[in-house]
């Protein structure tokens, strides 16, 4: 029995921490890099972008039918320039959420772990 409910926890627990919530996009929001800064995007934009802009980074939630070349070079008005864009939170900044938040269910697993075995 006991087994059986550690098992169900931590399914419950994983399921709950890397599953979307299906809420508007967060993404990184700042005209320089580096960012900290974060912010919930309004319904039409659902994706975030990065744009290497030379010796400046820019991020900000952005309309993924305009990940483009030539719509993101025009709007920044540069020729010479990389970028990148994706659909889930924060993923236009560093990889930190998403190695947070293995390191919280390893824990997770551990504790129900050390629990179940007393």
């Amino acid at each position: 029995m006991k087994c059986f409910l550690a098992i169900a926890l931590i399914a419950t627990f994983l399921l709950a921490l890397f599953c979307h919530s299906g809420s508007a996009l967060v993404c990184y929001t700042c005209p320089m890099s580096p960012c900290k800064t974060n912010a919930t995007c309004e319904p039409e934009k659902n994706a975030c972008m990065v744009a290497y802009l030379g010796t400046r980074n820019v991020s900000e939630c952005w309309k993924y039918s305009q990940c483009d070349l030539d719509y993101i070079g025009a709007h920044f008005k540069v020729n010479s320039f990389r970028f990148r864009c994706c659909q889930t939170d924060l993923c236009n900044g560093s990889p930190i959420p998403v190695a947070s938040k293995i390191v919280v269910a390893i824990a997770s697993l551990v504790t129900v772990i050390k629990l179940v075995s007393f």
